[in-house]
This record gives structure tokens, C-alpha cells and sequence, in this order.
């Protein structure tokens, strides 16, 4: 199905490098990506507490690594630039 929306430039900009590593389309990546976030929804996310630490852990469906703070930190300051 076709149809239109509005990316932030930065998510547009993450989806042009994944394709171009993958040697697939935007589209198709941006659709996959869709996808694995929409049945993200269906699964609960899980705040627990870290029994060495003690401090919280919210479970999101998967890993955060340490790339994936790097790549929302950079977000944020993007967004605040403009």
C-alpha cells in the first residue's frame, strides 16, 4: 500500500544509511523498522529492579546498547538545534 507521511530528518537520514548498508530501499527499511516498532505496542514494557544495583530497569522488548543512547542523545541535540 502507498501512502504518505512525515519523517523527522534524522530518522529519515538513520533509515538512507541502514538501506545503504543493506543494499535494500528506504521504503523498505523505514517498512521494517514500522513493523518491529508496531508489535513493540503489543508487548508490555516491564519495570523491574536490578538486584545488584537497585536501581530500576524498564525491559522495552530488547537491549539497549550503548549505540542506542549515543544515537538519542545525538537526536535530542539535533532536535534542540533547531
Amino acid at each position: 500500500m502507498r501512502t504518505s507521511v512525515t519523517l523527522p530528518d534524522a530518522a529519515y537520514r538513520r533509515a538512507k544509511i541502514i538501506a545503504q548498508r543493506r543494499n535494500q530501499s528506504v521504503s523498505s527499511v523505514i517498512a521494517e523498522m514500522a513493523i518491529r516498532g508496531l508489535d513493540l505496542e503489543d508487548e508490555p514494557d516491564q519495570l523491574a529492579t536490578n538486584p545488584v544495583s537497585g536501581l530500576p530497569v524498564i525491559r522495552l522488548g530488547r537491549p539497549i546498547t550503548s549505540e542506542d543512547v549515543a544515537r538519542m542523545l545525538e537526536e535530542d541535540e539535533l532536535a534542540d538545534e533547531q
